[in-house]
């Protein structure tokens, strides 16, 4: 076994921050510093105990997890001085995966933590590299840091010069990934991860929170909106969550990674006439939806529910008519000698989605 690291972590309550640590307490001897918000309802360590249990950790799993209690928006995370000293001076590797993923987030909220948050976690790692102690930065960006509205093939070990954003989402995790290339590019030993949307796992379609994507499918469930400009064959890049932590953990652990960026899409992605094919499916109940050309939709034949509804949805429907995709040099050479292989989102990984998603209930109400 290696030698145990001190991994500083944030975003553990989250979908994907959730899952790496389950990782890192089920396969190292690794310790843990979470660094948590405390809810109005309940302190940080409440929200962390919580957690663990639902992991089913055992006792030594859980002395090896420390609660610092904290917050990325603010500044010094809002740490206190003796937890950002002892941060700085302990930690081998940070992984930063808090983020705002809401595609509908106003500005000002998703920069707070999307980039303010980013800036911060920076400052954090450049004082722990100046001590000589951290070895290696992992950020999980977006593989839509490219802007979903661009019309091109995005490079792995770059940025567009000039994307067009469907939301704040994208372009606030575009501009906080410029700050950690320029912390690279300072010598910030740096490991950039880009995902597309993240959705539930492969076996079950089981997710811990029906976010990014998910509303979007309950709108079209419940007849909210009964038209769409769109084409069947239109293609969104969704990736099973379990996916993009198996390739991060095995990419994490080859010296060679070390100042590349891996996107971590799907190279088959599903199509449109794919989820609603699978909608008829699990429920003749479900409205139809009709898909309309783009350039013969007109938003006023909507009634004015549907017109609030459509604005709603303006957020998600670059997705949906994207002409962006991906390139995955980096991402396939890494994975290529390990047992993780790129995912499969075909048809019926649709219907693992969505059926999970039922078993749950979360179609049962419209909000």
């Amino acid at each position: 076994m290696s030698k145990s690291k001190t991994l500083f972590v944030t975003g553990s309550t989250g979908n994907l921050g959730r899952e790496l640590v389950k990782r890192f307490l089920e396969r190292t001897s690794d310790r843990l510093l979470l660094l948590v918000r405390p809810s109005a309802s309940e302190s940080h360590e409440a929200r962390v105990s919580k957690l663990l249990a639902k992991m089913g950790t055992n006792g030594n799993s859980k002395s090896r997890v420390e609660v610092l209690a904290g917050d990325v928006s603010r500044p010094r995370l809002g740490l206190s001085e003796k937890d950002w000293f002892r941060v700085m001076e302990e930690t081998d590797e940070i992984y930063h995966a808090a983020a705002l993923t809401n595609l509908g987030a106003k500005w000002d909220e998703a920069e707070k933590i999307n980039l303010a948050g980013t800036v911060h976690i920076l400052e954090l790692a450049k004082a722990a590299h100046r001590q000589g102690k951290l070895k290696r930065y992992f950020h999980f960006s977006t593989a839509y840091v490219a802007g979903s509205l661009t019309p091109l093939r995005a490079l792995e070990d770059r940025l567009p010069e000039a994307p067009v954003f469907a939301n704040a989402y994208e372009e606030t995790k575009f501009l906080a990934e410029k700050k950690v290339r320029e912390a690279q590019a300072e010598g910030l030993p740096v490991i950039i991860f880009r995902p597309s949307i993240v959705v539930g796992d492969s076996v079950r379609g089981a997710v811990s929170e029906f976010n990014v994507i998910y509303p979007f499918m309950r709108i079209f469930a419940h007849g909210l909106l009964r038209k769409l400009p769109s084409r069947l064959e239109n293609s969104f890049n969704i990736v099973p969550i379990d996916f993009v932590v198996e390739a991060s953990l095995a990419i994490a652990a080859q010296p060679e990674s070390l100042g590349k960026t891996f996107h971590l899409v799907t190279e088959n992605p599903p199509t449109l006439g794919m989820l609603l094919q699978v909608k008829e499916e699990f429920g003749s109940h479900f409205p139809s939806v009709e898909v309309v050309e783009p350039d013969q939709f007109e938003i006023e034949t909507l009634n004015e529910q549907e017109k609030m509804i459509f604005s709603s949805l303006d957020p998600y429907l670059g997705y949906l008519g994207s002409t962006l995709s991906f390139d995955t040099m980096n991402t396939r050479r890494a994975l290529k000698e390990t047992p993780v292989p790129l995912p499969n989102t075909d048809l019926g990984f649709i219907r693992k989605l969505i059926g999970y998603a039922m078993e749950k209930g979360y179609f049962l109400s419209a909000a």
